[in-house]
């Protein structure tokens, strides 16, 4: 079976005219292979040297056979997720069924996997509607101070100063 973007840019070349596809066809369905990876137009535009206008265009005129490419990528991406879901899936029993393998195993990367399980289940539901943003550490004490004091420094930066002096009653 030949490959359909090669088939596309080969059918462009037959139409004539000055597009890239006539002129060079293998950096035509280089470009078309990066867009259908995911590459973005900065990084075909630094490994291909094409301008931004010219990988657009080529974009435009195969959208049909990227949309189709990129299909097809989705299903090879979900079987593999299929098939490491089911190897999961058999190793949990494994490890269900072995008592001594279950008391080695750390309750921590148990509560990880579970934890991604559950997200990843409730995203394909369309319910997870949360966004966990997981930091390194915590401030320190000297973080905190140092945030305090700039945010005085704004302050006063900002404020006037109001000098006041007594004043003198005079009769």
């Amino acid at each position: 079976m030949k490959d359909p973007l090669a088939m596309s840019v080969a059918a462009m070349a037959d139409k004539g005219g000055a597009y890239i596809e006539g002129r060079d066809p293998g950096m035509a369905a280089r470009v078309l292979e990066m867009l259908a990876d995911g590459n973005s137009y900065s990084t075909i535009k630094k490994q291909t040297g094409l301008d931004w206008e010219t990988i657009s265009r080529l974009k435009a005129r195969h959208s049909m056979v990227l949309e189709e490419r990129r299909k097809h990528l989705a299903q090879d991406a979900l079987d593999v997720a299929e098939g490491l879901r089911l190897l999961q899936k058999e190793k949990k029993q494994m490890l269900a069924e072995d008592a001594e393998q279950l008391t080695r195993t750390n309750i921590r990367d148990l509560a990880i996997l579970w934890g991604i399980a559950n997200d990843k289940f409730l995203s394909a539901m369309g319910e997870n509607k949360v966004v966990v943003e997981h930091k390194a550490q915590a401030p320190s004490l000297e973080d905190a101070m140092k945030a305090i004091e700039e945010a005085r420094a704004k302050l006063k930066a900002g404020s006037l100063d109001v000098v006041t002096k007594p004043v003198d009653k005079t009769e």
